[in-house]
């Protein structure tokens, strides 16, 4: 073997990469790359969803429970229909007497104001004797306002009456968008809204 042929075959045998194999070479790892991200990124957006209903479902849950309990044990209830031929009335608020004697109420904000600091709040306020307001505080955030088939608002209480001004029975129906203070820009940003549906009954009326 001459002295050339030799040394073209320890030139091939030290010979890199050229660029077609390097282009492929770099086209198979964005796409491994690129998929990796996008798996990543699913899983964080599950997360935050999972996160974010669970924390607000029980939240929420809690906040329903303890209105239904100021519900079954308080008296005296409003706001009272206009018309005495109506028995059902829509509001944004109920107001009603606790069993120590207080005034309170439960009602809820769309826009803040500056007594109402917060928009999209359920606010519980306390009255003295007098009517007068003693302190109000937010119940629960994120309570967004509703609209049925047509486009008309749906208040979140319905207060049903019979006997004059007797309540029967108060329905509660409110839309709680889940909390995402924590959000990520590469979670996205995309919760899954929480519907609670109750009613009860004043135990002054079931006697």
């Amino acid at each position: 073997m001459t002295t050339t042929a030799i040394t073209r075959r320890r030139r091939a045998a030290r010979r890199g990469f050229n660029l077609i194999e390097l282009l492929i070479a770099l086209a198979i790892t964005a796409a491994l790359l690129t998929s990796t991200m996008v798996a990543l990124n699913a899983s964080f957006v599950a997360y935050q969803k999972t996160t974010e209903v669970a924390s607000t479902h029980t939240i929420a849950r809690l906040t329903m429970h303890r209105m239904l309990t100021l519900i079954r044990t308080g008296n005296e209830f409003g706001p009272f229909p206009a018309d005495p031929t109506i028995s059902t009335v829509n509001s944004d608020f109920i107001e009603f007497v606790t069993p120590d004697g207080d005034g309170m109420a439960l009602e809820w904000v769309g826009a803040a104001t500056a007594q109402r600091p917060v928009a999209n709040a359920l606010y519980v306020v306390v009255f003295d004797n007098n009517g007068v307001e003693l302190s109000s505080n937010v119940l629960l955030e994120g309570v967004l306002p509703q609209t049925d088939a047509v486009g008309d608002p749906v208040p979140p209480f319905v207060l049903e009456y019979e006997l004059g001004r007797k309540v029967h029975r108060i329905k509660i129906d409110l839309l709680v968008e889940p909390d995402d203070n924590a959000s990520l820009e590469l979670e996205g940003n995309a919760p899954a809204f929480i519907r609670l549906v109750a009613s009860a009954m004043p135990r002054s009326s079931a006697f």
